[in-house]
C-alpha cells in the first residue's frame, strides 16, 4: 500500500519528554526540527509505507541517531522489531505519541493500527521497567550470594557454537506437552533437550531426561520447579546469576551461568575478572531457552508444550509445582478442580488470538508478547530451521514450520550420549577460581569509605531503585564471603532478605 507523500512537522510547545514517537514521518524532514536538535529524545518512527520506511532507514544523515540508538524506524503493515525495539523505549517520563495529520485523515486504519502499536510498545516498556524496580534489589542481593557459584562453575560462553547443525527440543510448560511428552520420551536421544525450569518434574514424570533446564527468574517460587528434585546427575543447568540460591542445589558442578544484561553488579565482577555470556529474555524463561539454542547454533530448533495460549482448561501441563500449590488450595478452601480453574480464568481478560488452525483461542497479553518476541527473531527464515511442535497454541508465523515431533525428528540420529559428554567437557573448559574475586570482596566490606568501594556500594544502591542500604548490601557480602573458600560451593538453601532503605 502506498500512502503518498506526506509532510509532518511537530506543534509542540515547551519540553520534549525523552521518548517520541511519530505515526507516519512521511519524508523524515520531521527530524530535523528544531525541538529534536538535543541530545536526550529517543525517536521510534512507525512508518505504515515499507518503501517510505526503507528511505528513511537508508538515509545518511539518520545513520548517526540509528547508530546511537536514538532512532528507530518501524515498518508497517507487521512493524516487525517492535517487541525487541519496546525494551529501549525510555518511559522515565510519559512518551508522547504524536500522529501526521494527513496520514489519519486519509488512512484513518493504518494510524489506528500504528497507534495500537505505539501503545503496546509503551505498555510493555512500562511493565519491564516497574519490574525491574520491584526486582533490582533481589537481583543484586541473590547474585551476591551466588558469588562461589559464579566463580567456580561454567561461562555459557563455553556453549557457543558447541552442537552446530544437531537438533535441539525447546520444551515450554504449556498445557499441551502432556500430548507431547510420549512422543518427546521415545525421541528423546535425537535431540538436545533444552528445558525451561518450569518442565523438570513433568519432563522427569514423563520419562524425559533434559540435557540442560534453563532457569532466569529469581524468584524463590521460580526455584521450587529445580529444588528438592532428586536423580539430577546428568542434567545441566543454563542459570542467570540472580536465581535464588535454593535453585542451585541439584546442580553443583553442573551449571552454566550467565547474565541478561551488563547491569550492577555485573562491572564490579568484570572488574575484578569474572565475567559471564549473555541470553537474551523478554518476560518468559523459553525465550532464554531459544536464545541458549541459537548460541548453541543447534538446528533444527523445534519447540513443545509452547502454547502461548489456553487451549484446554489449565494454565500449565500437569506435575508442575504449581500442581502442589494448587491441591493445597483445594484442600484450605475446599472447593474441587473445577471450581478453583473456574476462578482462574474468570479473573484473566477474555483476549483471543488466532492459533495455528486460525480458531480464536483464549490467551493473555503477556503471552501473545513473548510469542512476538519469538517470530521477530525467527523472522521469515525459509529455511526449515524453526519447527514448531506443540500441536496447537498461537505459535506461527512466516518463519515457523508447524509439524510432528516424529516428523522433525524421526529420522535423526542417536546423539544422546556425545552431548552429555559436550555438556561435562564444555564445563570442565570453562571452570574458573574465586581467590581473585574473594580478595575484592573483603575489600569491599572492610573498606567501604574508600573512593573506590563507596562509589561501587552507591551505583548498587542507586540501581536496587531505593529498596537496598548499604548496610543491607554489606551484611550479605559478609555472609557470601566464607562460601568463596576451596571446593565447589555449597548450595544454599535460606531466604535472602531484602532489607528497606
Amino acid at each position: 500500500m502506498v500512502f503518498g507523500h506526506r509532510l509532518l512537522t511537530l506543534n509542540v510547545a515547551g519540553h520534549l519528554p525523552s521518548q517520541l514517537f511519530i505515526i507516519g514521518a512521511g519524508s523524515g524532514a520531521v527530524l530535523q526540527s528544531p525541538e529534536l536538535a538535543g541530545p536526550s529524545t529517543r525517536v521510534v518512527v512507525l512508518e505504515p509505507d515499507a518503501v517510505v520506511a526503507a528511505r528513511m532507514v537508508a538515509r545518511p544523515d539518520w545513520a548517526r541517531w540509528i547508530n546511537d540508538g536514538r532512532l528507530r524506524v518501524l515498518a508497517g503493515p507487521d512493524y516487525h522489531g517492535a517487541s525487541s525495539a519496546a525494551r529501549q523505549v525510555d518511559v522515565s517520563e510519559s512518551p508522547r505519541v504524536v500522529v501526521s495529520r494527513e496520514l489519519a485523515e486519509n488512512h484513518p486504519a493504518a494510524a489506528a493500527a500504528a497507534r495500537a502499536v505505539a501503545m503496546r510498545m509503551i505498555s510493555e516498556a512500562e511493565a519491564n521497567a516497574n519490574a525491574r524496580k520491584r526486582f533490582a534489589g533481589r537481583y543484586l542481593l541473590q547474585t551476591i550470594a551466588n558469588l562461589a557459584v559464579i566463580a567456580r562453575e561454567g561461562n555459557i560462553t563455553a556453549l557457543d557454537g558447541r552442537f552446530a547443525g544437531r537438533p535441539a527440543v525447546v520444551v515450554g510448560a504449556g498445557p499441551s506437552l502432556d500430548e507431547n511428552l510420549p512422543a518427546l520420551a521415545a525421541l528423546q536421544d535425537r535431540a538436545v533437550i533444552i528445558g525451561a525450569d518450569t518442565t523438570l518434574r513433568p519432563l522427569l514424570a514423563g520419562g524425559v531426561r533434559p540435557h540442560i533446564m534453563a532457569a532466569v527468574d529469581p524468584a524463590e517460587l521460580n526455584a521450587r520447579h529445580l529444588a528438592g528434585v532428586s536423580g539430577l546427575d546428568d542434567v545441566w543447568l543454563a542459570a542467570e546469576g540472580s536465581l535464588h540460591p535454593a535453585a542451585f542445589g541439584g546442580f553443583a558442578g553442573r551449571t552454566f551461568l550467565f547474565k541478561v544484561s551488563d547491569h550492577e553488579p555485573w562491572p564490579w565482577l568484570n572488574a575484578v575478572g569474572l565475567d559471564c555470556g549473555l541470553l537474551r529474555a523478554w518476560g518468559s524463561v523459553v525465550t532464554s531457552a531459544f536464545d541458549l539454542a541459537l548460541r548453541m547454533g543447534c538446528s533444527p530448533i523445534v519447540f513443545a508444550g509452547l502454547d502461548l495460549s489456553y487451549p484446554v482448561r489449565r494454565p500449565y501441563c500437569a506435575n508442575t509445582f504449581f500442581d502442589e500449590t494448587w491441591h493445597a488450595a483445594i484442600a484450605t478452601h475446599g472447593c474441587t478442580w473445577e471450581q478453583l480453574i473456574d476462578d482462574y480464568f474468570n479473573r484473566l481478560p477474555d483476549l483471543r488470538t488466532a492459533d495455528i488452525h486460525g480458531t480464536p483461542t483464549l490467551t493473555s497479553s503477556h503471552l501473545v508478547s513473548f510469542r512476538d518476541w519469538l517470530r521477530e527473531q525467527i523472522g521469515d527464515d525459509a529455511s526449515g530451521r524453526f519447527v514448531n511442535a506443540t500441536g496447537a497454541g498461537i505459535l506461527h508465523g512466516p518463519g515457523l514450520v508447524q509439524s510432528s515431533l516424529h516428523e522433525a525428528l524421526g529420522n535423526a540420529p542417536s546423539i544422546d550420549r556425545d552431548v552429555r559428554e559436550q555438556l561435562r567437557v564444555a564445563h570442565a573448559g570453562s571452570l574458573r577460581t574465586a581467590s581473585r574475586l574473594r580478595r575484592a570482596a573483603e575489600d569491599l566490606l572492610a573498606h567501604p569509605d574508600l573512593p573506590r568501594s563507596a562509589g561501587t556500594l552507591a551505583r548498587w544502591v542507586d540501581f536496587s531503585a531505593g529498596s537496598l542500604t548499604v548496610a543491607g548490601i554489606r551484611d550479605q557480602l559478609a555472609a557470601t564471603i566464607p562460601s568463596l573458600g576451596v571446593g565447589l560451593p555449597t548450595p544454599a538453601t535460606g531466604q535472602i532478605s531484602i532489607k528497606p532503605a
